[in-house]
C-alpha cells in the first residue's frame, strides 16, 4: 500500500506536464459497458486501477504555442416533460440514463432522448441511483431499500442487502483475480458498508473496525474510497473485503467522491474540495473560488460542477477545460465515462456534456 504522506508532500508530486502541439486522435473512446471502467491485467488480487504509468493528463498554462485550456465543454440540453427537481443520476450516454426525483420517481429517457417518469409508484425513501451496464440499474435509499432491474428499467425487483440502515450510495467495478473477472458492488450507508460480487443480485455486509466505521455518503470504485461525515474516508485493495482509514486532514462532512485513472477528489458538505494525487493514499485540501456542488468524469479528466451553475475542469490550476454553464438550477452530476457525463437539477433541468480537444493542444504521450 502506498504510504501516508503530509498535504504539503502531495503537492510535490502532483504531475506537471507540458503542453504539446500536435494533432489529436481521429477517433475517441465510446461509453464503458459499466458505471465505472476500473480493471486490472494482473493475475493477483488487485483493486482493479488503471495502469500506473499511465498519468491522467495535467498541464500548465501559458504554454507557448497552445490554448490555455486543453479541452472545449460540450453542453447538450434535454428535455424532460415534467419541471421536476432531480436529485440523482447515471448515465453510460444521453438514451441510457436514470434520474431520480425528490420525491422519489425514477425518470428515463425515450428513443427520442426526452426524459418520462417510468410506471413505478413514487417513493421518498430512494436516495442515489447507479447503471450498472446497459441493462441492470440499481437504486439505493432510507431503511436498507434497494430494488434492481435487469431489463433497463422496464421492471424492477427489490434486493435484500442484509441491512436497515440508511443508503447513500452506491457503485460497481471489474475486480480481477488470477485473469478472471467478476463485477463488484459496493453500497454505503449510515455505519455500514455492504458488499456484492455477482454484479448486484445478492450483497453481504462488510465487518468494520472501529476505526473505519462512520456515517457513509458516498463511494468510488477505482480507487475504492468510501467517505462520510467528520471527515471519514476508508479504502480497499481488495474489492472491498476489508477497509482501512484513511488520513483526510479534517473533521468537514464529505458527501461525493469521483475518480479519473487513479486519482480522486472528495467534495465536502460546505462546497470545498479535498484532492488525491495519483499513486498516492491520502487527501490535500484544494479550495475552490466557487464552491463545488459534485464532480464527475468526462472521458480523461475530472469534471467540477459549481453552484453557479457552471461546470470546469478540475483541478481549477490544471487549465484542461474553462468553466461553462450548464444552468443556474445545475445540482447534480452523474460518474460519468469516456462518453460524458449527465447533469440535472431544479425545474427538470438536464444535460449530457462532453468534452472535445481545444485546437490541436494536447498533453505529450509519457
Amino acid at each position: 500500500m502506498t504510504s501516508l504522506r503530509s498535504p504539503s508532500s502531495l503537492l510535490l508530486v502532483l504531475p506537471t506536464l507540458a503542453l504539446a502541439c500536435s494533432k489529436p486522435d481521429a477517433d475517441t473512446d465510446g461509453a464503458s459497458s459499466t458505471s465505472t471502467s476500473s480493471s486490472s491485467t494482473s493475475s493477483s488480487p488487485t483493486t482493479g486501477l488503471p495502469d500506473p504509468t499511465e498519468e491522467s493528463p495535467t498541464v500548465t498554462e501559458g504554454t507557448p504555442g497552445c490554448e490555455d485550456f486543453v479541452y472545449l465543454l460540450n453542453v447538450n440540453p434535454i428535455a424532460a416533460d415534467e419541471a421536476v427537481e432531480f436529485v440523482s443520476v447515471a448515465a453510460l450516454g444521453p438514451k441510457t440514463a436514470l434520474a431520480l426525483t425528490a420525491d422519489g420517481r425514477l425518470f428515463r429517457p425515450d428513443e427520442g432522448g426526452v426524459f418520462h417518469p417510468l410506471a413505478l409508484p413514487a417513493d421518498p425513501a430512494l436516495k442515489r441511483v447507479e447503471l450498472i451496464d446497459v441493462s441492470s440499474w440499481m437504486v439505493v435509499g432510507d431503511g436498507g431499500v434497494a430494488h434492481r432491474s435487469v431489463d433497463g428499467g422496464d421492471t424492477w425487483v427489490p434486493v435484500d442487502l442484509g441491512t436497515e440502515a440508511a443508503l447513500r450510495d452506491v457503485v460497481f467495478f471489474n475486480f480481477i483475480v488470477d485473469g478472471e473477472v467478476s463485477l463488484h458492488g459496493i453500497a454505503v450507508g449510515d455505519g455500514v458498508i455492504v458488499r456484492s460480487a455477482d454484479g448486484g443480485a445478492t450483497w453481504q455486509p462488510v465487518a468494520l473496525d472501529p476505526a473505519a466505521t462512520g456515517s457513509f455518503r458516498a463511494v468510488t470504485g477505482s480507487p475504492l474510497v468510501a467517505v462520510g461525515d467528520g471527515g471519514l474516508a476508508v479504502h480497499s485493495v481488495d474489492s472491498g473485503l476489508t477497509w482501512a482509514p484513511v488520513d483526510t486532514g479534517t473533521t468537514d462532512d464529505l458527501v461525493r467522491i469521483a475518480e479519473v485513472y487513479d486519482e480522486a477528489a472528495i467534495v465536502t458538505a460546505t462546497g470545498n474540495v479535498l484532492h488525491q494525487a495519483a499513486k498516492e493514499v491520502s487527501f490535500y485540501p484544494a479550495d475552490p473560488a466557487t464552491p463545488v456542488l459534485g464532480l464527475g468524469r468526462i472521458n480523461s479528466i475530472l469534471v467540477a460542477l459549481y453552484d453557479d451553475g457552471t461546470l470546469g475542469g478540475w483541478p481549477e490550476s490544471s487549465m484542461l477545460a474553462e468553466p461553462t454553464p450548464v444552468g443556474a438550477g445545475a445540482r447534480v452530476v452523474s460518474r460519468g465515462n469516456t462518453s460524458g457525463a449527465l447533469i440535472a437539477g431544479e425545474g427538470g433541468l438536464l444535460a449530457f456534456v462532453t468534452v472535445t480537444p481545444k485546437e490541436t493542444c494536447q498533453s505529450p504521450e509519457i
